[in-house]
């Protein structure tokens, strides 16, 4: 996000932290076969591991989505 070599270390760093938490609550569910608990979780996951992952185009999707409501109610 933006060439800054400590936002990206932050990042990775954090993303990484994600990931091993939701492979650890993933695998709890699994085993206690809470499968609709398991696929939020999942659902959940993947929305925020695309803002980790991928912000710059995650603020572009907040951004159009933003405005297409913006216009509903404006008119």
């Amino acid at each position: 996000m933006g060439g800054n070599g400590l936002v990206d270390w932050i990042l990775a760093v954090v993303g990484s932290l994600f990931v091993a938490v939701l492979a650890v609550r993933g695998f709890g569910h699994w085993m206690k076969k809470e499968w609709g608990a398991l696929i939020t979780h999942l659902a959940g996951g993947s929305v925020v591991a695309v803002m980790i992952f991928t912000p710059n185009q995650a603020v572009s999707i907040l951004k159009f989505v933003g405005a297409k409501i913006a216009t509903v109610f404006t008119g």
